[in-house]
Order: C-alpha cells, then sequence, then structure tokens
C-alpha cells in the first residue's frame, strides 16, 4: 500500500527549490502565496482609497463653481460653467469608477507578472528580488526603491513604473516584518 504524502512534506519541498545562497548575504527570506486576498491587499495599498476622496471633493469643488459661475444674472461666465460641468462629470466618473481604474492599472504591473501565485522573495542589501513559479525572476535595486506604503495586513514596496514587491505580514515573525519595514524606510531616507 502507497504511503500518503502529507501536506507538509509538499509544502517542504516546494521551499527546498528556493537557493537563497547564490543571491549572496540575504537580510531576509519569505514565502508566501499571491492569492486573492493578498492581491486584493497589494492593490489597495497601489492606490489607496486616499485617491477616491480627493477626486471626490475636487468633483464637489467644481459644482460650487459652477453654480457660483452662474449665479450673477448680470455677467453669467458661460464658459467657465461649461467648461467646469465637463471636468465634473469626468471626476465623477473616475471616482465612481476608481477601484475598477486601480484594478486595471494593478494588473499590468509587477504584482501580476509572474505567473502563478507562489512568491519566494530575498531581500540583500542591493536588491529585493521576486522569485515565481517555474524559475522566474524579477530583481527590484534598492537603490530605486520609492516609496514603502503599509496597512495591517502588509506592506508593498513602490520601485517606480509599476514595479512593486509586496510584503504580507503573516509571511514574517512581526520582529522581521517590523526590522525590514523600518530597513526600508530607511533606505528611502
Amino acid at each position: 500500500m502507497a504511503k500518503a504524502t502529507t501536506k507538509r512534506a509538499v509544502s517542504n519541498r516546494g521551499n527546498a527549490r528556493h537557493d537563497d545562497g547564490k543571491y549572496g548575504e540575504v537580510l531576509y527570506s519569505f514565502s508566501y502565496e499571491m492569492d486573492d486576498l493578498n492581491y486584493f491587499n497589494a492593490a489597495g495599498l497601489v492606490g489607496s482609497n486616499r485617491m477616491q476622496q480627493i477626486l471626490t471633493g475636487s468633483s464637489m469643488v467644481l459644482l460650487l463653481l459652477i453654480i457660483g459661475s452662474l449665479y450673477d444674472r448680470e455677467h453669467p461666465l458661460y464658459p467657465v460653467a461649461i467648461a467646469a460641468f465637463i471636468l465634473f462629470l469626468a471626476l465623477s466618473i473616475a471616482s465612481q469608477n476608481w477601484t475598477r481604474i486601480r484594478d486595471r492599472y494593478v494588473s499590468r504591473s509587477s504584482l501580476t507578472q509572474l505567473g502563478g501565485t507562489d512568491r519566494h522573495v530575498v531581500v540583500t542589501a542591493e536588491a529585493m528580488i521576486v522569485e515565481g513559479p517555474d524559475d522566474t525572476v524579477s530583481s527590484y535595486p534598492l537603490s530605486e526603491f520609492k516609496k514603502l506604503a503599509e496597512d495591517s495586513d502588509g506592506a508593498l514596496a513602490k520601485f517606480g513604473r509599476r514595479r512593486y514587491v509586496y510584503i504580507p505580514r503573516k509571511a514574517l515573525s512581526e520582529t522581521r516584518y517590523r526590522s525590514l519595514t523600518k530597513m526600508l524606510r530607511e533606505q528611502r531616507g
């Protein structure tokens, strides 16, 4: 009778294929699965809801400008009102569809370009390296690091030009997670 393979043995086999030694001195190394929940959390960090609030607030200011430009009956400013109305419509549509706009942007970013869902991230003093399935590797030099966005579920390292590395909080111990995010914040300096 054949012996059943346990889940632990399968997951250990997956981790054994990552050779962190080839990257030199490794500061941090962790693996995770970029499932729907992690993708949703990362997308929320790419384009935060603050942008949606800015769009909504701007459209309300334009609405007040439209009302103000038509208030003076002797010298109404019709061209200003028409231009403000067109801009108001564009901003209103953008704020209502913000999640779709953000998801389309994220779907063309480095968060989804590695193919499968398995991710292995290696952090060295010079770069963050993301290994995907089938030996797909993306390297992001820390000299090009722009910003770190965080929430309660994880952090997103932004490197510009749609290049991101997601760091789920559950993939590391709390101490290692905090020291990694601290190192990245100091890198930004």
